[in-house]
Parts: C-alpha cells; structure tokens; sequence
C-alpha cells in the first residue's frame, strides 16, 4: 500500500511539476507512446509569445493571469461597475463576493454545446469558449442566481446551488433546455456536487448561516493580514473540493481530483498517477486580485504550475514543439487516457521550460516577470488564437484532451 505522506503529495504543485517533468524528459526521446517533443523548435514558440506579449501589454505592465480577464471581454471592466453599484461597506464584504464569483467562473469552465457563444446583451458583446463561460457564469451572478439572499444577490450560495433548477441554468448560460438536456443535467449535477462539498465543510466555508466558498478567504485574510500562501489556498480548496472533480483517479478512501492514471510508461514499469488540479489552481491565480483589492498578497505563485490546457498544447503543436503521435488504429480505452495525460503533463512542463527562456531573453528575474504574467501577457492568449483559427484541429485537440468521459474537463465540445 502506499503511504499517506505519498498519497498527499499529490495534491501538491512541486508534485505536478516533478511528475510532468519527468514525462517531458522521456517525451525529448521516444520513450512516450502518444506524443514526442523536438526542443530545438522553442525559440519559435518564444518569438510567437513575446509578439503576442507586446501586441497586448507594449508596456510590459502584465495583469495576473485569471477569471477576470474574460470578464472584460469586449474592453469593458463588468466588476468594476458591479463593485461600485454594490458599494460594499467593507472589505471582508467584497472579499468575499469577488472571491464567491472567482470559485463558481473557474469551477463552470466545463464542457459545452457545439458552436455555442454567448451574447451579452448589455453591451452586445458576443464571445465563445472559455470567455462565454466566464461571461455567462458572471451575469448569473450578477442577477443573484446563486444567492439564498433577496437583498443581496452578489454571493455564491451553497444551498442555492444545490437546488439549482435546470430551467434558470439554461436562461443564464443561453443553451436550449431540449437540445442540450444532456449538458444541462451534467452542469446542474456539476454544481450540486459544489454546494454539498461547501456545505459538508462548515469549518471552512461557513459564517452564522450562510455557507459561501469565499468565507473561507475572509477567514484566511483574519488569520494574516499581510498575506496568504497560494499554496496555502491551494490546499485548502482540494482539501474540501477534490472530490467533486468526478472521473479521475482514486487511491484507497482518497478522491483524487483533477489526477488520472496512466497505464504504463515503459515495460514493466508499474501504473502512475499524473496529478493537474487544473481547475482549483485556477481558482488559486483568480483569487489574487480580490485579495489585493483587500489589502493582501498572495504569495508563493510560481508554486503553481501553468495550465495543462487545450490553448496551451495547441501553442506547442503550432510550433512544432509538442507532436501528437497519430496511429493507424484507434487506441484502446487506457491508451485513450494516457494519451490525454502525456500531452497535458508534457504541455505543463513545456511552459516552465518557455517561461525560463522568456526570462532568459528579456533578462529579467522570476520576481519581475512571475509565470501569472507570462500566461496572461502571452502563453494563454497566443494558444487561445491558435484555437480560434484552427477549426478542425481545436476540434481533434478537444476531443484527444477530454473524448467525453469527464464532463468538467473544459476541452472541446
């Protein structure tokens, strides 16, 4: 059996890093069944990053990377002007509230109907993919879909979201309730399972008597009011919430999360586990801005690993970097898998790779240009680009990154 200390490793970063980065040591050969990696094609990817990079921030003053960028879809800053009409007394108040809407965007990044796009009427912007999730998710908010409270709908209930009804889900994220049931009870599952998860953790999420995913950031930003660990949060959301990312490996009695088994790396080589924790590390880089408009830093970022996402992989294919072994024949359902691990662990560890050279290039240290501002400022958007262009191949990456057997992971449609 294996040990505890071992099992709980994996819901660390340097776990996701080490893992990763062995695979992208075996990916430069040929030790890798379903993908291989030529390096010498990095300085590529560079150039591709530090042109998006300076078409975007010309100045270099870099946002973090998070949820709050798809918010300003359209050059229009939607918190803002959320946060000023609210005018909250507080703030521990607004913590919480930009906090509650970090958790709920990240956690609703989920799979979603063919070709759909979302239309905000408000300022007639019409966006797709990860930003009309964001977008959606956040005009629900807005309109106190998740709120238990009538005079206060800027919040993230945990009993509202466990009786979500499938009727108000459709209004708000604009899919047919007919043509896309399916999706439909998926995400009201999805978010039942969210509002159990809260309400099963009172130590951390609850206040009197209410139960909100950013009570626990009030509750850490009274512990240290200078700052607080992102992998102090990182733990704490997996502590509570890895098991309502359904699909993924398991241990014994331990829910493993956003973390997949792959069958086997070389002959003879036993079974391993290959932690992400995409999402709750998501939720970590969006939780920055609201604990800096509180008056707190979050420290230790770069702990965090880069998402193992479809924008990113589609960068490293772009450029020749990250090839995807296609065989004649179908591979079977664990080769389905592991082919789904290789390319997100080899997609993760690529991105410290560039972000190293990036540094190099600029010469900059780490601490004046950390990993959030290189995925906001190039990686993430010169990935997402690619994928707004490449029709048929985002489809085929999509479908190689989550071929439908996990409804969260936010691939494909």
């Amino acid at each position: 059996m294996e040990p505890l200390n071992s099992k709980l490793a994996l819901f660390k970063p340097q776990e996701i890093r080490r893992r990763s980065d062995d695979l992208l040591q075996q990916a430069t050969g040929s030790g890798l069944k379903h993908v291989q990696v030529d390096m010498s094609k990095l300085g590529d990817t560079l150039l591709m990053v530090l042109e998006t990079t300076k078409e975007n921030y010309p100045d270099f003053h870099i946002p973090p990377y998070g949820v709050w960028r798809d918010f300003e879809a359209g050059g229009i800053d939607r918190w803002a002007a959320l946060a000023n009409a609210r005018s909250y007394e507080n703030a521990g108040e607004m913590l919480a509230a930009a906090a509650d809407l970090a958790v709920l965007s990240a956690y609703m990044k989920t799979m979603h109907p063919r070709d759909w796009a979302y239309e905000d009427q408000m300022t007639e912007t019409s966006v797709s993919g990860k930003q009309a999730s964001a977008l959606a998710a956040f005009h629900m908010f807005a309109s106190g879909s998740f709120s238990s409270e009538m005079t206060d709908p800027y919040r993230v209930d945990a009993e509202t979201l466990i009786r979500m009804e499938k009727d108000e889900l459709a209004s708000g994220l604009q899919w047919d309730l007919q043509d896309d049931a399916d999706l439909l009870e998926a995400m009201q599952q999805h978010l039942k399972r969210l509002g159990e998860a809260l309400a099963l953790r009172s130590d951390m999420f609850s206040e009197g008597y209410f139960t909100r995913p950013g009570l626990l950031m009030v509750q850490l930003a009274r512990e240290d009011e200078n700052a607080v660990s992102a992998e102090t949060l990182l733990d704490k959301l997996l502590e509570a919430l890895a098991p309502v990312w359904l699909g993924g490996a398991e241990l014994d009695d331990i829910t493993l999360g956003d973390s997949f088994l792959h069958a086997s790396l070389q002959d003879g080589e036993p079974a391993t586990v290959f932690p992400f924790h995409m999402a709750a590390q998501e939720m970590v880089y969006s939780l920055v801005e609201p604990f800096a408009w509180a008056g707190l830093e979050v420290s230790d970022l770069d702990l965090l690993t880069a998402p193992a996402d479809d924008a990113h992989a589609a960068l490293f294919v772009q450029t020749g970097v990250l090839k995807i072994k296609d065989g004649p024949e179908a591979p079977t359902e664990a080769g389905v898998r592991d082919r789904m691990i290789e390319i997100r662990a080899v997609t993760g560890a690529l991105t410290d790779k560039l972000a190293q050279l990036l540094r190099r290039e600029l010469e900059v240290p780490a601490g004046q240009l950390p990993l959030t501002c290189i995925l906001e400022g190039g990686t993430s958007r010169a990935g997402n680009r690619i994928l707004e262009k490449s029709g048929n191949e985002t489809a085929k990456l999509g479908r190689y990154l989550n071929p439908g057997a996990v409804f969260w992971l936010p691939f494909g449609a």
